[in-house]
């Protein structure tokens, strides 16, 4: 049995140490005025279905298709959106599209038939240094100056090439093909054999002329030659077959169906890998300096000590830990406070240290715990329950019943779940690393304040746990922390070495600058730019000169002092650039800083999880961006452009990066001055306040979307805007039927379920009267099962065939919720009740066992211990009955199988 706990605890290890592959996010290459027919059919019935394959493995699928909107069929439309568009296509065309080829690698669907695309015949290359007069450029010759300086210099040496060449140029000559794939489509006649048509290309590249026939076949004589996968089609379903087929292959490459077992909580292990891909793009932008060398040593002193390795004692086959020694005798603190001021990159220094440490250190047991970087991870119950699940797996080995804990009502309580982190970090030798802990928020069972203050935190902690925290020095945890009497503190002082800086600067830009006015009276004369305002300041450079004359901007921005100041500006600009509004709409900033950008950014602000970028497009549209004015390019456009600080993170969601900038907009853009996570819904009354407007678009928005964003977002939305009586949905049959198809509803959306739950009951909603009014629907066989379709919305329902085994699952679901509610007797009589409904059915499943072993869990809970073990008895009886096939191939058999015995030797 050990063994087998060993064997279990080293494949969990293996998974979590092992990095994410990146999300499936091909780009779709083709002729611009060309494939119409193949994208759409495509981007409607194939991509959806890999999209959901691509969703059971616990990661999506999202094709980046850059369609540019024909301006000129629009009958009005206002001067700044021409204006854009104008610059976008004449400038800025094969930039933003070679950007996302390379975000994309190494993705990639590449479309070819009998076209090429535009290009400049007969073109010769040129030097960007030898342009004087840009603006005599042809449009093609100013898209390729842009891309040249922008990180593509090698355009310019092939300036005769479309933009389709320059694509696949990018993602299959100048970078190691992988999963990249060529649909060459031939006539709509019999389709040729592979050889014939192999020959027909070949033999078409060797005419050297500018007939668009023979450029075609050369082009794709150089992709057969170079041997990469290429397949024919002549029919639109045939090219779905294909896309389909080789696109699969690449999912179970990467996310194989073999790792999907029962014994790991996916749902964890999903969370884990949200915070390695977070440590892996921090890394990215680490710079090495004489103050990172000193607090890496600081760190690594500090989780060293009172624990030293004894690697005599570590016997073959033993646990990672057991070669630890522990000094009894301790006088060292365990907690270590790293402070500094806000953009001074603690984050991206602990990333880089924990990165290091862990490879330098394989055998302590480390978790690194990153607030923002998913949304469960700034509540801080969901923060430490997160602690003790992956305490928990590394201790015991992933045989542990996670979902007994999860189970427990008294996890949903904070103190009681304090208590059993306590127990969790006392068991083995660990560090624990929490960074950016002033953003930590609560939501349920404990206040903001609370959870910023760490009251909670016990006096001492035993001396083989490090706790390793990073914060802004001048928040109120930083205060209250300090007067705690285990805390170390040391602080980052900002990067001072001018070499340090520059590099800094540099590692953000394609191609690094040599300007004597950043290198010399720019950056090296102002004392004030810290990290983040040098990343800042790159990230602008970079991006502004698109729009406007870099210089003059960057002067402008190199007199700002404050971060805040900072970003207002950058605000400005974003919405000056990229935006467009119309007049019917009203200022919503009062400043004139309206139009998309600033809804867009408004939106994003307010979220609960994060949206994606279709639904942000949606959403535009609701806001009467309609009649395809704001359309993906634009998105992409503005998207690419501020891509270091708006995230999306490994679900697909969008967030910002940066907490500065969420401050910016909430106070430019919003109105507001408390923190929209930490507001009270009451704020909106404040006239200067435009939440309400934003939460309740969000409202409509989301009550027509499908069933996953019933417990995520639209009750947040509907808290936060004062509509508290909607959020009594929660208890409607239909809602019930699908939250009870979630197997193991995670511990944040259980913890969100019984907070809305608690406000409703604030403000006169009885949960037990509302949910006893969906049993007796579900009784009357009024349950409505929501439609399947995606385009649908979970509140607009149709009767189905609902059968017994449906009633029972919703039943049992409301029994669990009254459970962990504290109303218990209501909770023994649902269960009795779906156990009767069972047995009448003389259906035996494993429904029936689950509900009588909870039923004897129930009883022994609350003393009844004759009771508990008739009903003990009753489940192993009727797993007797089951057919061993049967008990082998259905896990939630086995599951009920290990709980009876269990219970059976408890009592005994």
């Amino acid at each position: 049995m050990s063994q087998k706990v060993n064997e279990n605890e080293e494949r969990y290890a293996q998974s979590i140490l092992k990095p994410p592959p990146p999300p499936i996010q091909p780009y779709i290459c083709s002729i611009l005025n060309d494939f119409h027919e193949e994208r759409d059919f495509l981007a409607n019935h194939i991509f959806p279905q890999l999209n959901e394959l691509c969703n059971s493995r616990g990661t999506y699928f999202k094709a980046v298709d850059l369609r540019w909107p024909d301006v000129s069929t629009l009958k009005s439309f206002p001067s700044s959106l021409l204006k854009q568009h104008s610059c976008l296509q004449s400038q800025h065309l094969i930039k933003l599209c070679l950007d996302y080829v390379k975000s994309c690698l190494p993705f990639f669907i590449c479309m070819l038939g009998q076209t090429y695309g535009d290009f400049l015949p007969d073109a010769s290359p040129f030097l960007c240094s030898k342009v004087t007069d840009f603006s005599r450029l042809s449009k093609v010759e100013q898209n390729l100056y842009v891309a040249a300086r922008n990180g593509y210099p090698w355009v310019l040496e092939n300036p005769s090439c479309s933009l389709t060449e320059f694509e696949i140029i990018q993602a299959a000559f100048l970078n190691e093909p992988d999963l990249q794939y060529f649909y060459f489509r031939s006539g709509m006649t019999l389709l040729k054999t592979l050889k014939e048509e192999k020959e027909e290309v070949l033999s078409s590249s060797s005419l050297n002329n500018n007939d668009e026939k023979a450029i075609i076949g050369k082009l794709k004589a150089k992709i057969i030659q170079k041997g990469l996968p290429i397949r024919f089609y002549s029919s639109l379903s045939e090219s779905g077959e294909l896309v389909f087929k080789d696109w699969s292959m690449v999912i179970e490459k990467l996310y194989p169906s073999t790792n999907v077992t029962e014994d790991i909580d996916y749902k964890h292990l999903f969370e884990c890998f949200y915070h390695e891909k977070f440590m892996e793009e921090s890394k990215k932008m680490f710079v090495i300096s004489k103050e990172s060398n000193r607090i890496f040593e600081v760190l690594e002193r500090f989780a060293l000590q009172d624990v030293e390795f004894e690697p005599n004692s570590a016997v073959s086959g033993s646990s990672p830990d057991s070669g630890w020694r522990i000094n009894p005798l301790t006088t060292c603190k365990s907690i270590l406070l790293l402070s500094g001021e806000r953009g001074c990159r603690k984050t991206t220094l602990i990333a880089n240290w924990v990165n290091y440490f862990k490879k330098k250190h394989p055998h302590i047991l480390m978790i690194p715990h990153f607030v923002g970087s998913t949304c469960e991870s700034s509540d801080i119950m969901p923060v430490i329950h997160y602690f003790i699940t992956e305490l928990q797996y590394r201790n015991y080995g992933t045989q542990l019943r996670t979902d007994d804990v999860n189970d427990d009502p008294n996890i949903l309580v904070f103190s009681l779940l304090v208590e059993v982190f306590i127990a969790s970090i006392n068991s083995k030798p660990c560090i624990l690393v929490l960074d950016g802990i002033e953003e930590l928020i609560g939501i349920y069972g404990i206040s903001g304040q609370k959870a910023k203050d760490f009251s909670w935190l016990p006096k001492s902690f035993p001396p083989h746990c490090k706790f390793i925290m990073s914060i802004v020095s001048s928040s109120m945890s930083y205060k209250s922390l300090c007067a705690h009497p285990d805390v170390k503190t040391v602080e980052l002082i900002s990067i001072a070495e001018e070499e340090a800086k520059l590099s800094i600067f540099n590692q953000h830009l394609c191609i690094p600058s040599h300007d004597p006015f950043l290198q010399g009276q720019g950056l090296r004369e102002k004392a004030n730019l810290n990290p983040l305002k040098l990343t800042i300041l790159a990230t602008e450079f970079k991006e502004c000169k698109i729009f406007r004359s870099e210089f003059p901007c960057m002067k402008e921005y190199l007199e700002v002092v404050f971060i805040q100041d900072l970003w207002e500006l950058i605000l400005k600009h974003w919405i000056e650039d990229y935006s467009w509004t119309f007049k019917k709409k009203t200022l919503i900033s009062g400043e004139g800083l309206d139009g998309w950008v600033t809804d867009a950014l408004c939106l994003l602000n307010i979220l609960h999880c994060g949206l994606a970028e279709d639904e942000i497009l949606q959403l535009l549209d609701m806001l009467g961006y309609r009649n395809h004015y704001v359309t993906l390019v634009h998105w992409t456009a503005f998207l690419n452009a501020t891509k270091e600080w708006i995230h999306e993170k490994p679900n697909g969601l969008l967030c910002f990066r940066h907490q500065s900038l969420r401050n910016a907009v909430e106070h430019k853009l919003l109105g507001v001055i408390t923190p929209v996570r930490e507001s009270s819904p009451y704020a909106f009354w404040n006239p200067a306040n435009h939440k309400k407007h934003f939460h309740q678009v969000l409202v409509r928005f989301f009550q027509q979307q499908t069933a996953f964003w019933v417990c995520q977002e639209l009750p947040w939305h509907l808290k936060m805007s004062g509509s508290w009586e909607s959020c009594s949905f929660l208890s409607s049959p239909n809602i019930t039927d699908f939250v009870s198809k979630i197997r193991i509803p995670s511990f944040w959306t259980k913890l969100h379920l019984l907070h809305y739950w608690d406000v409703l009951a604030g403000a006169g909603y009885d949960p037990i009267e509302s949910y006893l009014l969906s049993v007796a629907k579900i009784k009357a066989n009024q349950c409505h099962k929501a439609r399947k379709k995606s385009v649908l919305s979970v509140l607009e329902c149709r009767i189905l065939e609902v059968t017994t085994t449906d009633k029972c699952r919703s039943i049992f679901f409301i029994a669990s919720l009254f459970k962990q509610m504290g109303h218990t007797g209501e909770a023994e009589a649902l269960w009795l009740n779906v156990e009767d409904m069972l047995v009448q059915s003389l259906s035996l499943t494993a429904m029936l066992c689950m509900v009588q072993n909870t039923l004897g869990e129930l009883y022994l809970e609350i003393g009844m211990i004759q009771k508990g073990f008739q009903y003990f008895q009753k489940t192993w009886s009727n797993l007797m009955c089951i057919s061993p096939s049967d008990l082998k191939t259905d896990k939630n058999l086995v599951k009920q199988q290990g709980c009876a015995e269990k219970a059976k030797l408890d009592l005994y």
